[in-house]
């Protein structure tokens, strides 16, 4: 290659990066004022589900193995006498961490569409489930009909905020073709500000989208990230549902730490020894041994 060839394709290769760096930026708009888009976010999902039901009929009348399409209309014309949305929705409160940690309250709708037989999983949890993504124009942006695995850690806030409200099925049955089929799963929605979902980032939806989100959930494992027998759901230690923590700043998040503490002694051979069910505590200082260099 000679040097004329290296200088072009080197001045291509920046012109590339620099146009993929401001295609970047084209996604993102300027960050808002979280509670300036709070309120206009509640009172866009305030409106909306005051004016529109769902197809609360068709899960009524579902058998237990019944994949239900989760549909929205307006109260209008032959559908004047439908149950509003807001009549049928759990108001839940969340807190939301902006860039420079600090938090906003927000709040979200919950609906629940068919009860579960099983247990529920919790926000950090690894689910299988079938889902459906609405703006709240009713487009559609994402859609699973046959299940998928999700790290819950790796969806929208929202997403995984929903989950704890949903029961899975009963024990899968194994048909004679192979697959599985599961009798008895929970099914709801949310209805989150744009805060809960991507909010100024424009990558999947437009910035600062309320979103709506139906899920069906089918199982789910309790997750481990880091193999240290401590369940990933407790290692968000100020239950703020962020599981940024990193007791000994290494860098690693606790969740991501098998020493938490970084005392050398990794943290699943002094978290719970005599299998109590409580952290150990050996030097009764109020701090569990796995979090506690000394």
């Amino acid at each position: 290659m000679n040097k004329l060839t290296l200088f072009f394709g080197i001045i291509g290769l920046l012109a590339a990066l620099t146009s993929c760096e401001e295609q970047q930026r084209a996604f993102s708009e300027p960050a808002r004022d979280y509670a300036d888009q709070r309120a206009v976010d509640n009172d866009s999902l305030r409106t909306f589900l005051q004016t529109r039901f769902y197809n609360y009929e068709d899960y009524q009348t579902a058998a237990p193995n019944e994949h239900v399409v989760f549909t929205i209309d307006t109260i209008q014309g032959d559908n004047a006498t439908k149950t509003p949305l807001i009549d049928q929705v759990e108001e839940i409160n969340f807190k939301v961490k902006d860039n420079n940690d600090v938090y906003h309250d927000h709040k979200a709708y919950i609906l629940a569409l068919r009860e579960g037989v099983g247990t529920s999983p919790t926000v950090a949890d690894s689910v299988f489930v079938t889902y459906r993504g609405l703006l709240l124009n009713l487009t559609e942006f994402d859609e699973r009909t046959s299940p998928i695995w999700f790290e819950s850690l790796s969806v929208v806030k929202g997403f995984s905020a929903l989950l704890p409200h949903i029961k899975k099925a009963a024990p899968p049955m194994v048909n004679t073709d192979g697959t599985y089929s599961f009798d008895g799963f929970g099914s709801a929605a949310i209805f989150m500000p744009s805060a809960l979902g991507y909010y100024n980032d424009g990558r999947s939806v437009p910035a600062y989208s309320p979103l709506i989100f139906a899920v069906d959930l089918y199982t789910y494992n309790t997750t481990d990230h880091d193999g240290d027998t401590v369940p990933t759901h407790l290692e968000d230690l100020n239950g703020d549902g962020y599981f940024d923590e990193d007791t000994d700043g290494d860098g690693l998040v606790n969740y991501r730490d098998d020493d938490d503490d970084n005392d050398g002694i990794l943290t699943k051979t002094e978290y719970d020894v005599n299998n109590d069910g409580t952290p150990d505590d050996t030097d009764g200082d109020g701090t569990p041994d796995y979090l506690d260099n000394n």
